[in-house]
């Protein structure tokens, strides 16, 4: 994606409600992760929850990556997990 492309993502992202659903492209775009670190987490755990709909159909939901977000907050650097 170019960066235009990651902008429009981000607005599509950020005006639509907490239901709707994202794929993993699109997330990986808003957040500024690789895909692979988004596969990487669904399977070792510890990532944003998702859906899996059939063996190729993977979606995110924003209240999810919302929540996840959140639990990522810190107060300080010395909070941080080396």
């Amino acid at each position: 994606m170019n960066s235009e492309d990651v902008q429009v993502e981000i607005e599509r992202f950020n005006t639509a409600n907490d239901d709707a659903s994202f794929s993993p492209e699109s997330i990986a775009a808003i957040l500024g992760v690789s895909l692979s670190w988004l596969q990487k987490k669904r399977c070792e755990g510890g990532g944003i929850p998702f859906s899996k709909l059939h063996y190729r159909k993977i979606i995110y939901k924003k209240a999810d990556v919302l929540a996840y977000i959140e639990r990522q907050r810190i107060q300080s650097t010395s909070q941080m997990a080396v």
